[in-house]
């Protein structure tokens, strides 16, 4: 079995960038881009090529979620208001091409998407670990997942983030500075990861990453 990285960028608002980032990290041939829910999913489905291949490293560049007091719904979307992405749960007003964790959890169970037994995604939309979507994927997938629970961005500098693949997690709004400031809001990355036993470690890593 054929361990592979696989880069998904999202199209529409910033599909310039999601591409660039995703090339920088796996490549551009193992970079696709994905317009909805039901795409993204085809391309962890294609990858795998019937379990001749295994994903070793998924990163999926995209939109997320603006800052929510007690979180948001869960997923990754295409920007603005965004209605045919890859969720938790559906909501009434989906998009037909919309999928759900539990697309995603039958597919891989059927074996139309495999991972390696040692495996890593890392979601860079703003907020993804405000929700349980992250855990939800590590159970599904088996796969060590690193998720951003504040506004995400590549590092400024000389070099910038966008090459040298450094990662910030950080109070987008003034809403979000005061959430930080006076209850102790993370605003940084977190590693989810299972232990032997099952049960889900989380780990703050800070606001500064490098992901590739």
């Amino acid at each position: 079995m054929a361990k592979i990285a696989l880069a998904l960028a999202a199209r529409g608002t910033d599909e310039g960038a999601f591409k660039a980032w995703g090339t920088r990290a796996v490549g551009a041939s193992n970079t696709k881009q994905w317009g909805s829910g039901k795409e993204l999913l085809t391309h962890l489905v294609n990858a795998s090529r019937g379990g001749e291949n295994c994903i070793e490293r998924l990163y999926i560049f995209s939109h997320a979620w603006p800052y929510i007091p007690g979180g948001n719904r869960g997923g990754v979307k295409l920007g603005g208001i965004d209605v045919a992405g890859f969720y938790s749960q559906p909501s009434i007003y989906d998009d037909a091409d919309a999928r759900y964790m539990n697309d995603f959890a039958q597919l891989v169970q059927q074996g139309k998407i495999t991972f390696c037994s040692s495996c890593k995604v890392i979601f860079t939309g703003c907020r993804v670990a405000s929700s349980q979507f992250p855990v939800e994927f590590l159970y599904v997938s088996g796969c060590e997942v690193i998720a951003s629970n504040g506004s995400s961005h590549p590092k400024p500098g000389t070099p910038p983030g966008d090459e040298t693949g450094q990662w910030l997690s950080t109070a987008g709004g003034w809403t979000e500075q005061q959430a930080k400031k006076n209850e102790n809001h993370y605003v940084g990355w977190v590693n989810y990861s299972l232990k032997p036993n099952g049960e889900v470690e989380e780990t703050r890593l800070g606001e500064e990453i490098r992901i590739w």
